[in-house]
């Protein structure tokens, strides 16, 4: 159980960075034994925040990284409880390729006691990270939308564009290879036409409708995963080609499902039913399995 006063110090360490300097401390006659790293970030690689773990004798770090990241020098930045001090100190660059990729801090508190805190780095392993196998491509459509006359409808858009089977060998490679400033993970990808050798090609009789179903870039780019949208942006390098899609994966992470909206709106209104739902699309997504 920790002393009545480190709960205390714990839960009003918020109002005291709000306090400001030219307010007393209302604890200064208070001698604190909190002895606690609170928060641990790496200058490079890291991915997410770390998981502290804490005991009354012990204290251990997981640090999550991108594989490949050089750990031999870096220069972690480190928040400790009130009024305590680490060693190494926050900022000084240490090795933590070494040791099977952990390292030990001495946290002291202003009282003078001390307390190990553990750090390991592991790999970040990515749930896009590997090889995925588009197994069908669909859309959803709307027409007259709210008329007695309307109809709407989820299909394979093979069933409108037979050339859109192609598609559904295709072969999407993906590996991170890094992080953003503001904790977006980059990569690269390869996206391959599979064992027919060829990509679909989206028209309808002349009418091309690439504009609209092809989100996923032929042969090889980059992209730009944003947990907080819970999007990825593929771009192969060509100006304006950049293209965003959801990721929505199954329990077991081995489906993917790539939804993504479908613009502009543009019903022909003398075309073919079929022609119509085409214009008439609003959604459309990737199906995939892990191989």
């Amino acid at each position: 159980m920790l002393p009545r006063t480190t709960v205390i110090w714990a839960g009003s360490l918020l109002g005291l960075s709000l306090l400001g300097g030219c307010t007393q401390d209302p604890f200064k006659d208070i001698e604190s034994h909190e002895r606690a790293i609170t928060a641990f970030t790496l200058d490079k690689g890291q991915i997410g925040v770390a998981e502290i773990t804490r005991t009354p004798e012990t204290g251990k770090i997981v640090v999550y990284a991108v594989r490949g990241t050089d750990l031999s020098n870096v220069v972690p930045t480190i928040q400790t409880s009130y009024k305590a001090t680490v060693s190494p100190g926050s900022g000084q660059p240490v090795n933590l390729s070494a040791n099977n990729r952990t390292y030990t801090y001495t946290v002291t508190s202003e009282s003078g006691e001390a307390r190990q805190w553990t750090v390991e780095v592991k790999d970040y392993e990515s749930d896009l990270d590997g090889r995925w196998q588009v197994t069908n491509l669909q859309f959803q459509y709307f027409i007259g939308e709210g008329e007695s006359w309307g109809w709407n409808g989820t299909k394979n858009l093979s069933a409108n564009i037979p050339d859109a089977t192609k598609e559904n060998d295709n072969i999407l490679e993906m590996t991170t290879t890094g992080v953003t400033a503001d904790g977006k993970v980059t990569g690269t990808f390869t996206h391959s036409p599979g064992p027919d050798g060829v990509f679909a090609n989206f028209m309808f009789g002349a009418v091309d409708y690439n504009y609209k179903f092809r989100k996923l870039p032929r042969n090889q780019g980059t992209w730009l995963r944003d947990f907080a949208t819970n999007t990825i942006t593929f771009n192969n390098g060509q100006a304006g080609q950049a293209r965003t899609v959801a990721l929505e994966f199954s329990a077991d992470k081995r489906t993917l499902k790539m939804p993504f909206n479908v613009q502009p709106y543009d019903i022909d209104w003398n075309g073919s039913g079929s022609k119509q739902e085409l214009g008439g699309a609003k959604f459309a997504w990737y199906m995939f399995r892990k191989l």
